[in-house]
């Protein structure tokens, strides 16, 4: 199997860390990156402003408009997109989806904006296609 879909265990300090449970990348314009994601990646983000809650409206984890998912069959893993703070934007992160429909999912990807990397081909997991966000994460579909 290849490693990077092998079950990875770290070790902190006597501490185990089982797996990936959150994915949050922050945008230059969060509904555009929203509707990118959402309308061209098939991820079924939902825009919501949770106001920080009890840490205050100006918190950075929990604070601003922002779309997320989460899914929950199987592993929980949950998915947001905040605005970008003043640091800027989330850049070069790389984030993968498999599908059963590649053509329909280019199709999709390049209706809603995405800039193609490379179209379909095989790689050792699959075959994948890869596009940028409009802040320049890579995302990429896989069907096997």
């Amino acid at each position: 199997m290849y490693p990077a879909f092998c079950a990875a265990r770290a070790v902190l300090e006597g501490s185990r860390v089982d797996r990936l449970i959150l994915i949050v990348i922050e945008a230059t314009d969060v509904l555009k990156t929203v509707e990118l994601y959402r309308d061209g990646f098939g991820v079924d983000l939902h825009v919501d402003d949770h106001e920080g809650g009890s840490h205050g409206d100006d918190d950075r984890w929990t604070s601003g408009t922002h779309g997320a998912y989460s899914w929950t069959d199987g592993a929980f893993l949950h998915f947001a997109v905040y605005p970008a703070k003043e640091d800027g934007p989330t850049r070069n992160v790389q984030i993968g989806f498999t599908t059963d429909d590649l053509d329909a999912a280019h199709q999709r990807a390049m209706a809603h904006g995405a800039e193609l990397v490379h179209p379909a081909r095989a790689e050792p997991w699959g075959v994948t296609s890869r596009y940028r966000d409009f802040d320049g994460n890579v995302i990429s579909f896989t069907t096997r």
